[in-house]
């Protein structure tokens, strides 16, 4: 009892306080409390009535501790000549407090903003929005090289008479044009800063461009690319995806990519816009598509009649636009790159995606020739040509788009329609029509 009793007194009398702080931490040190009387020299009843009034045994871990740490800190602050020990000590303790501060905090359900000004006012200011179709030189050079790396040997050809001001590319159905050129325009886009726009028979044709770019970004480089009927980036160029109505592709400038040309409506008015669009020297211009009729407004653009009107005989030029003369793709004596690709040859040359004999047997010669060998349809004895039948066409995503939503559940909502059915006889195709009727008499 004598050895405690020292023991005791020995640690009272390191803790230079008030006896009644004293015996408050001596009780939380396990002490009882006859021995804290002896030790501080106070009647056992006082300290019984000290650890009643000031409720000793209510207080919590953490106001045990952190009272602790307080009188000892208080006491090394204190000392006139501090040894380097101290001075550790204090560092110490200090740490130890703001901890406990912490675990204050967080017991009243606080946070780290509570003691650190810089998270308090992390959020204090409006965030900035991320730039959309922000992509970094490393991510650029992954779209390149799969760019790159993913043509076909014909394709290679487009990529290499790229600077080309003019080309124009007849080509079987299916072959990946508007796949390899949606890329190319990016790729351009993102590493000069140029515009792309892009033209097709109809919006939704068009649109196809944006869904092949949005599909190689996510794939290569696993990023969105956000945008509707235009998307810009932080260098400044923007895409823009348009049909082919006239009024609305004037007023921008860029590259252009015309889709499907041989199937508008209204090419020469259309060309006439488009080319205005590229008439600056960096610009380029891209036509590409599957033949139609010989009759088509395009057809003399193709074969460079076009060119001849209005000039001399001795001015005139004739270009050979026949397979032997194209396949490889030239430039012509009107300096556009022309190039045919039919079907055998994006085979031969890499394309393994068709069974060809398969193809002969569900197209008709005919059908077979001009969606896949590149041939143009001569349709002088129709009952109704091409260019009767164009006139009737509209862009649907334009002309309807009040009433049409294709990509709804019910395009039509649930409004009435008409259908026609043609059942097929010995050599034609069944077919099937649906008409919207006017809403009203008289439409």
């Amino acid at each position: 009892m004598c050895c405690t009793l020292i023991g005791m007194q020995s640690v009272a009398t390191q803790l230079p306080m008030d006896t009644r702080r004293q015996a408050k931490f001596l009780y939380w040190m396990g002490w009882r409390v006859t021995e804290i009387a002896q030790a501080i020299g106070e009647n056992e009843k006082t300290v019984h009535s000290w650890k009643s009034r000031d409720e000793w045994d209510r207080a919590d871990n953490v106001e045990r501790i952190g009272g602790a740490l307080e009188a000892r800190l208080v006491v090394l602050i204190m000392k006139p000549e501090k040894s380097g020990g101290d001075f550790k000590e204090i560092d110490l303790l200090h740490r130890q407090l703001e901890r406990q501060a912490r675990i204050q905090r967080y017991q009243g359900g606080g946070n780290e903003a509570d003691l650190n000004p810089a998270v308090a006012n992390r959020n204090a200011a409006p965030k900035k929005k991320p730039k959309r179709n922000d992509f970094t030189e490393e991510q650029i050079e992954q779209l390149t090289t799969a760019f790159v790396d993913g043509c076909f040997d014909y394709q290679r050809d487009w990529y290499r008479a790229g600077n080309e001001r003019t080309r124009i590319i007849l080509k079987s159905r299916q072959i990946g044009a508007t796949f390899y050129f949606a890329r190319e325009a990016l790729i351009d886009a993102l590493t000069t800063g140029r515009n792309q726009i892009f033209l097709s028979a109809s919006k939704a044709q068009a649109h196809l461009f944006r869904g092949y770019m949005q599909q190689f970004v996510r794939e290569t480089i696993d990023e969105t690319l956000s945008g509707g009927d235009s998307i810009v980036f932080p260098n400044g160029a923007e895409l823009f995806f348009l049909g082919t109505n006239a009024r609305t592709a004037q007023g921008y400038h860029g590259n252009f990519y015309f889709d499907e040309f041989f199937w508008t409506y209204g090419f020469n008015e259309l060309n006439k816009v488009a080319s205005g669009m590229a008439m600056h020297k960096k610009w380029r211009k891209t036509y590409f598509s599957t033949p139609s009729s010989m009759a088509h407004e395009a057809y003399t653009f193709w074969t460079g009649e076009r060119r001849n009107k209005g000039k001399p005989a001795a001015q005139r030029i004739q270009i050979d636009v026949s397979h032997d003369a194209l396949a490889g793709g030239r430039r012509c004596q009107d300096r556009a790159w022309r190039q045919i690709v039919n079907i055998l040859d994006a085979q031969r040359r890499g394309c393994d995606l068709f069974d060809i004999d398969e193809l002969r047997e569900e197209y008709s010669p005919d059908a077979f020739a001009n969606l896949l060998m590149c041939d143009f349809v001569d349709d002088g004895a129709s009952i109704f040509p091409l260019a009767m039948l164009q006139p009737c066409m509209v862009d649907s995503w334009v002309e309807w788009g009040q009433d049409y939503k294709p990509f709804a559940a019910r395009p039509y909502g649930d409004r009435a329609v008409w259908i026609g059915y043609d059942p097929a006889e010995t050599g034609d195709t069944a077919g099937l029509v649906v008409l919207a009727p006017p809403q009203q008499p008289g439409g």
